[in-house]
């Protein structure tokens, strides 16, 4: 008669494997970092040596700039109020324009300011850039960072912007304080990482470079999809019957349809499995289609198709009536495409017979 084990027993079990594991979900979340850079701007450039590695550049946070023009529009009224308080009647009007329109001045210069403001930071360093007329560039190696903290006020935790506040021993400048910066805790992790963890720095460019060169070769990931491709082809007067061999008859007079459905399920005329798989799951796939031909008439641009996993979409495209000036002849040839992110995934070919005559079915 068996018994449960009780304190003191040695007991031995089974380790958990790694799908047991999974399934527990603990996997560590990923830190909120903020995405790499990607090309320092034109007002950031001239300031970055060739052998510098630029990881980002940001704006300070629209807050400051609504700071600045609240401010000048509560002096600029002081100023008009004390205008017309204490000058005579015939200069009030000509002063009164003048502090207006040194105040829309000013304003200008203010936004201009804010606008071409950045704070950067490279592998190296880290600078702030500011001013219009005048220029001032201050930078702070990272090496020399000693400490680092940044504050948020309850308007800067609503708004996500912060002060951050920079230690180094011996030095003593402009950015020993940077305020209204937005995003500052992710800004923060981010100027972590590239002090302790350069490495992962590197890493992670290295597969965002690849990710992009992936995409400029190939396009976008593919979205999986498992459902049918059909082709129908009709006239004036109705469906045009196509042979097994994938052949019909084509009167050069005639106006003819020919109707593309993407479904899951096949859905009438003739019929190709439409699959793709390793790419991404979405609720929606968009495709594109098109009529290429080994005639210059007969092709139609791509047109996107948006599909779905639950129903059926479809495009129609317009052949005809052709004149002589197409120069249609033999047995013209049309491959219906459909591709994702210019890869074809599923083509049906079709040829057509040129019937001479009016125009009449027979």
């Amino acid at each position: 008669m068996s018994r449960d084990p009780v304190p003191g027993d040695d007991v031995e079990f089974d380790p958990l494997n790694e799908d047991e594991l999974a399934g527990l979900g603990l996997e560590p979340a990923p830190l909120p970092v903020l995405p790499l850079g990607d090309e320092p701007t034109r007002t950031t450039a001239p300031y970055l040596f060739p052998t510098e590695r630029f990881r980002g550049e940001w704006r300070r946070h629209p807050i400051r700039l609504v700071k600045g023009l609240c401010l000048i529009a509560v002096y600029t009224g002081l100023l008009i109020t004390l205008a017309v308080q204490r000058l005579k009647p015939e200069y009030t009007t000509r002063v009164v324009a003048l502090i207006a329109v040194g105040a829309l001045l000013l304003a200008a210069h203010r936004a201009a300011h804010w606008w071409f403001s950045r704070f950067v930071l490279t592998n190296k360093r880290l600078m702030l850039i500011e001013g219009v007329l005048t220029r001032r560039v201050a930078m702070m190696p990272l090496l020399r960072v000693t400490d680092m903290s940044y504050f948020q006020s309850p308007t800067g935790r609503v708004l996500d912007f912060g002060t951050f506040h920079l230690e180094s021993a011996g030095w003593r400048g402009p950015l020993r304080r940077i305020a209204d910066l937005p995003r500052p805790n992710e800004l923060y992790l981010r100027i972590v990482e590239e002090m302790y963890e350069p490495a992962a720095v590197e890493a992670r460019l290295g597969a965002s470079v690849a990710g992009a060169v992936q995409e400029a070769l190939y396009g976008p990931p593919l979205v999986n999809y498992d459902g049918w491709l059909a082709v129908e082809v009709a006239d004036e007067d109705g469906p045009v019957a196509v042979s097994p061999d994938r052949r019909f008859a084509l009167y050069p007079a005639r106006s003819y349809r020919v109707t593309i459905t993407i479904a899951p399920f096949p859905a009438g005329g003739i019929s190709e499995p439409l699959v793709v798989t390793g790419g991404v799951a979405e609720h929606r796939v968009r495709f594109e289609v098109e009529i290429d031909s080994d005639h210059a008439a007969l092709r139609r641009a791509a047109a996107a198709v948006p599909a779905w996993h639950d129903r059926a979409s479809s495009t129609e495209f317009t052949l005809g009536p052709f004149s002589e000036d197409d120069r249609l002849s033999g047995s013209p040839w049309l491959w219906v495409r459909v591709a994702q992110g210019r890869r074809t995934l599923q083509s049906i070919e079709l040829e057509a017979d040129l019937a001479a005559g009016g125009g009449e079915r027979g």
